[in-house]
């Protein structure tokens, strides 16, 4: 069949064990894709394998994604985690079935029926907060401060790195269009965008105490948006990799709180809570963290996740925020991060 993706082809030849299989038929169902800007869609394949006609459905995701630092190289990234990690990492992945990533182009298996989740709530019960944590966990341990193992990655996203000064600098000229715009208001006023553009003029008041950690494998946008939990509760598998990272844990603890502070999120947690069941989760895997110094690192790393992604999109691409998302951002503003920026401007 004429405009089949050679990517796809050869992938699901090696997922079905047959070499000769061939695609017959493409029918192509959109639905709703991410902030990133992925375009998803349902694919269902009409195939001939050893003479017999058979079927299968795959989740495509094609690589274009929008604009700015971030987001740069995310879609090829993504497609490099699925080219490597299942099998290596102790978390459930999405199966691939097969990944284009010049393009970034991936087609996996379905998610099985999974508990209602967007970008601002998660149908959860705690205890399915806690396991997701303990997942987390579970992942950072694995890698902690396996440098060697890391650096063979070298797609991994360095946000406190070597990515940090061109990740920072979006971010920089993001404060720098709120600055000239006077674009300030009752949350985002004009003393706190100052402190802030100070914390990116020097950032090792940050990245210090990130640092302090040791880096290990990060998710990268580890919030329960990007989490399908089963039904029944008794399997989660993380999606959405594009953002992948080594670095330090306190960055995944900040992707993780984020949308629990959103006003929807059905489940009412505070930092400290989450914070400690990270950490007893860490220290069932052996590795003991003093309290104090992580949660000044997460505090750090509010802050730094803040100039790195929000910045430049309440800066340099605030157009395209609708008023009830810029709202949800507030109010996750208000309880996370400007109690983070007292702590660090005062």
């Amino acid at each position: 069949m004429a405009g089949v993706p050679e990517a796809l082809l050869w992938g699901l030849r090696r997922y079905l064990g047959a070499p000769q299989a061939s695609i017959t038929g493409i029918k192509r169902q959109p639905f709703a894709g991410g902030l990133s800007g992925s375009t998803l869609e349902y694919w269902h394949l009409n195939l001939r394998r050893a003479g017999v006609q058979a079927s299968i459905a795959l989740v495509y995701k094609r690589g274009a994604v929008v604009e700015g630092a971030f987001l740069r190289g995310a879609a090829q990234r993504e497609a490099l985690a699925y080219a490597n990690l299942p099998g290596q990492i102790p978390i459930a992945m999405p199966t691939p079935i097969a990944f284009d990533i010049p393009n970034g182009d991936l087609w996996l298996l379905p998610f099985p029926p999974s508990k209602h989740t967007t970008h601002w709530l998660a149908n959860w019960q705690r205890a399915d907060a806690e396991k997701a944590l303990a997942d987390l966990a579970k992942l950072h341990a694995s890698l902690w401060g396996n440098e060697a193992k890391l650096e063979g990655w070298a797609w991994l996203l360095r946000p406190t790195g070597a990515d940090a000064a061109r990740l920072l600098a979006d971010g920089l000229a993001g404060l720098d269009a709120l600055i000239a715009d006077e674009a300030f208001d009752e949350s985002l006023t004009a003393e706190r965008v100052h402190q802030l553009r100070q914390l990116a003029q020097n950032p090792e008041r940050l990245l210090d105490p990130l640092n302090t950690l040791p880096p290990t494998l990060l998710h990268g946008d580890a919030g329960f948006q990007n989490i399908a939990i089963t039904q029944d509760g008794r399997q989660r598998l993380w999606y959405d990799w594009q953002l992948a990272a080594a670095g330090p844990a306190a960055l995944d603890l900040v992707s993780f709180v984020h949308p629990w502070f959103y006003p929807e999120a059905t489940l009412d947690f505070t930092l400290a809570e989450l914070l400690d069941l990270y950490l007893a989760a860490l220290s069932g895997r052996g590795i003991e963290i003093e309290r104090a110094g992580f949660v000044r690192a997460v505090q750090a790393g509010l802050l730094w996740r803040w100039l790195l992604q929000w910045a430049p999109l309440l800066g340099l691409y605030r157009a395209r925020l609708r008023p009830e998302v810029r709202q949800r951002l507030y109010a996750v503003f208000g309880g996370l991060h400007w109690p983070a920026l007292d702590v660090f401007a005062g």
